[in-house]
């Protein structure tokens, strides 16, 4: 009767757990609508303007002159943001904060399906939402990997769409196991995965490894009925992701950088695996508490619903768990070293927001670690009460999953929010000034000049500077400069 109860108590405590994982979340997206034009992104929004979508996309990818000028998908991204309407901006980042969310619980749900693991789809959502979080909780540089869109399709979009495509990979794996699927099927994976790539060189990197390290596994280990079915679908996502990243070395700007620099590949390998490992030790010292709880939740989630489940695993089902677990370090340092590899190849140790990709990985791998150590430790009871035990599992979930994205919640509504949306207000009193001088015939306009936001350059005193000249083109006028102000009187000299 008390196992009944603790297990009704254990459902209420995911689904209030959702609620406030969602409410985090959403804030994060809230944020979202306070992003603004800045630096890079007016270039590329004045590029999309003056030019095809296919003109922009090919100039972008063979032009040296431009930063990541290689990169093919990007401005494609930009071009179809843009299309959202006067607001593309603030709709693009805070939807993809939430496809992020979106994504990560179907592909949760997928692979569950998957393994033939059959809980209730609530421990999805918890998981997906939890993910979700963490990931934005630790990002390296949250500012520049999400509200930057100039970055943010570069760390972070191809993330979320990767999350829906490996999410529909698996189900079309785990469907009809009696027949392939057609030959359009694997059209579309190809050319998802190609696009994917063309976002930037640290995810398709480490996607190439990862699915290199799958199909070998499966083509040695896999025995079952969907072993063929699963190698067809993952080698024609391989095939494109790799033919991208084939198409980005080879592109004409990266091709004249890689002469003048010289390319010493043990080097870069050696300097990769070393930038991970340290990665992977600041990450365990500087976030010590965010590490403790994706871990445990999974822990916890996992044990409680093995209490209720009758059945053991077998022998051979724990020596998969412990291999598993022994094989999760390596495969994460890997796999960070493959991330880190195209940033030691062009500037050394990553900035922080090409480390985004890394922080997920360490996150991804300690909850995966935890729900393992759930599953062992299912025989596992607290002595001398069962009951007591259980009561302090669920009052240990209760705190990781609702009191803490709450606490983080309330942080994001009384610190974040305040300044996000103070920059804001003042970004469009400064937009509405400049296009209001500029349509009673002004074509040189000088600005009050807002300091740079999180490392990113605002509109400089010099009207020759990058991001002058971009921003110019971007109101149509012919040139553009800041001056100092302070306080109250940036709003007076706005709204003039």
């Amino acid at each position: 009767m008390q196992l009944n109860k603790n297990i009704i108590l254990n459902r209420y405590i995911i689904i209030v757990g959702i609620f406030a994982f969602c409410i985090a979340i959403g804030l994060y997206a809230y944020l979202g609508s306070f992003s603004r034009y800045i630096a890079d992104d007016y270039c590329e929004t004045v590029r999309m303007s003056s030019t095809t979508l296919i003109n922009a996309v090919v100039e972008r990818y063979s032009v040296g002159a431009w930063r990541a000028a290689n990169r093919y998908s990007n401005i494609l991204f930009v071009g179809l943001s843009e299309m959202l309407g006067e607001n593309a901006m603030q709709v693009t980042i805070a939807g993809m904060v939430s496809l992020w969310a979106v994504g990560l619980i179907w592909s949760i749900y997928e692979a569950r399906r998957l393994f033939n693991i059959h809980w209730n789809f609530h421990f999805d959502l918890l998981l997906g939402v939890s993910l979700a979080f963490f990931s934005l909780l630790q990002a390296p540089h949250l500012f520049q990997t999400i509200y930057w869109r100039s970055a943010m399709m570069t760390h972070f979009a191809p993330l979320v769409f990767g999350s829906f495509l490996f999410a529909f990979a698996i189900r079309q794996i785990r469907s009809a196991e009696s027949k392939l699927p057609s030959w359009l099927l694997y059209v579309f994976v190809f050319i998802s995965a190609f696009i994917l790539a063309g976002f930037s060189e640290p995810p398709t990197a480490t996607a190439v490894t990862a699915l290199l390290l799958t199909i070998l596994a499966i083509f040695y280990f896999i025995k079952s009925p969907i072993r063929k079915k699963a190698l067809n679908i993952l080698v024609w996502i391989f095939v494109g992701t790799f033919t991208g990243l084939m198409v980005m070395i080879l592109s004409p700007a990266n091709t004249s950088v890689a002469q003048e620099r010289g390319v010493n590949i043990f080097q870069i390998l050696s300097n990769s695996f070393f930038y991970s490992y340290l990665f992977i030790v600041d990450s365990l010292k500087t976030q010590p508490l965010p590490t403790l709880i994706s871990t445990l939740i999974p822990f916890l989630l996992i044990w409680l619903y093995q209490q209720s489940n009758l059945s053991e695993l077998s022998l051979n089902q724990k020596r998969i768990i412990w291999i598993t677990i022994f094989a999760i370090p390596f495969l994460l340092w890997l796999l960070i070293a493959a991330s880190f590899s195209p940033s030691v190849y062009g500037q050394s140790f990553p900035i922080e927001r090409a480390r985004f990709l890394a922080r997920l990985l360490m996150i991804v791998a300690l909850m995966l670690a935890g729900g393992l150590f759930g599953l062992l430790a299912q025989k596992i009871q607290f002595k001398p009460n069962l009951v007591i035990g259980q009561w302090l599992a669920l009052t240990m979930l209760a705190m990781t999953s609702i009191v803490y994205p709450l606490r983080t919640a309330y942080y994001l509504f009384t610190s974040d929010m305040p300044e996000y949306r103070e920059r804001a207000e003042l970004w469009d009193l400064r937009d509405a000034f400049i296009r209001r001088h500029a349509a009673q015939g002004e074509t040189d306009i000088a600005i009050v000049g807002f300091s740079g936001v999180y490392g990113i350059k605002e509109i400089d005193d010099n009207p020759n500077h990058w991001v002058n000249v971009c921003a110019a083109r971007y109101y149509e006028i012919n040139s553009i400069r800041a001056f100092g102000a302070k306080g109250q009187d940036i709003i007076e000299l706005l709204s003039k």
